[in-house]
């Protein structure tokens, strides 16, 4: 099946969520951080994460329109373009590392000149750029993340060698080696009040062999007895946090984690984010209940080791996972995803029927996982 005949088996969306998305596209550049002469790495990562976010957004409107050559789409396509041409200029100067070093994002702006000089009747050529563009955008912010997370173990790992040389360091001095002079004096000195303490007791007899075999009996049993008292006493009081799956819970739950930009409380389980998500919406606040109970499904499915939770990655990035490993369970989040950006980075107003809606559905998508 073309890209085209996928899009237009899809249901064409109201006007409003055109706009909605041209919120969320604004939201995403003005979030966007301002650039110095020399930007960081950092502040790379976040712009090429910006701008993957709206090209990947535009091409999944691009797919569910079918009226592509509306004003108001070409307008929302030509403010995507700027705002990416803005974000990631065809060439700059990052610093990263120690060292500064030019950046070549020219590739891009031929991309988004391409565009335009296919015919506007010529979907398929179209769709294919967008999605080349996106994917494109997407393996570059996954290999800056891989990046940053290598230079953060190398730094670890000097840290460490830094740390161990000044331990080292510090017990090489003179104190240190005269503390371990005394010991051992004192050790020699210890060792000659036992030998003369030896001295003044009488020395004992020699036993029957007879009681000697009843004395190795019984010390034997008695060894037996202690050695079996103290390792049922460790089972029984530790034996529980030895096993695997108990340890891997106190990890998680011992840890902070960080989903779609919210940093979650050690110990915060989707029970609780359910809870905050129902007090929300009793308060009123429908897009901030939406907003947590879709964190809510994401940290239950990486619980239930469906998804892996990572700082960095987006709404996006969990769908894309989904898709290529659990088709079933995509059917169910691709609709939830969709009104959690709709709601949250669109800002369309959520009644009590959008709510009710979503947790419906998100209580599908956790019945699917399981």
């Amino acid at each position: 099946m073309t890209p085209r005949a996928r899009r237009t088996s899809r249901r064409a969306p109201h006007a409003h969520a055109l706009a909605s998305f041209l919120f969320a596209s604004l939201c995403c550049f003005i979030a966007a951080p301002q650039r110095a002469a020399a930007a960081s790495l950092e502040d790379y990562r976040a712009r090429v994460q910006t701008a993957t976010t709206a090209m990947e957004n535009l091409h999944q409107m691009f797919d569910e329109t079918d009226d592509v050559t509306s004003p108001e789409f070409i307008a929302l396509e030509n403010r995507t373009f700027q705002e990416v041409r803005s974000v990631l200029p065809a060439r700059e100067k990052i610093e990263g590392a120690g060292v500064a070093f030019d950046v070549d994002n020219r590739w891009l702006h031929d991309e988004l000149d391409v565009y335009p000089k296919i015919p506007a009747d010529e979907t398929d050529g179209r769709d294919e750029l967008l999605l080349r563009v996106s994917e494109r955008l997407r393996a570059l912010h996954t290999r800056l993340a891989e990046a940053a997370v290598a230079a953060a173990a190398v730094a670890a790992a000097r840290d460490k060698e830094a740390e161990k040389g000044r331990l080292n360091a510090i017990l090489r001095r003179r104190e240190y080696n005269e503390q371990a002079a005394e010991d051992t004096a004192l050790a020699r000195v210890w060792n000659k009040f036992r030998e003369w303490l030896r001295g003044l007791l009488p020395e004992s007899s020699p036993i029957g062999e007879e009681a000697a075999g009843t004395f190795s009996v019984v010390a034997r049993l008695f060894v037996f007895a202690l050695t079996a008292a103290i390792v049922l006493y460790v089972l029984w009081k530790y034996g529980a946090q030895l096993l695997p799956r108990n340890r891997a819970r106190k990890k998680v739950k011992s840890e902070a984690r960080v989903v779609l930009g919210e940093r979650l409380a050690p110990g915060q389980t989707p029970a609780d984010l359910i809870e905050q998500a129902e007090s929300l919406a009793r308060a009123g606040d429908l897009r901030g209940a939406i907003r947590k109970a879709y964190i809510a499904v994401l940290v239950e499915l990486g619980e239930r080791r469906v998804l892996r939770l990572a700082a960095h990655k987006t709404n996006r990035d969990y769908l894309s996972a989904l898709r290529r490993e659990r088709a079933a369970l995509y059917g169910d989040m691709q609709p939830l995803t969709h009104n959690y950006e709709r709601h949250w980075y669109g800002f369309a107003p959520a009644t009590d029927t959008d709510w009710r809606d979503f947790r419906s559905r998100c209580q599908q998508a956790i019945k699917v996982s399981s």
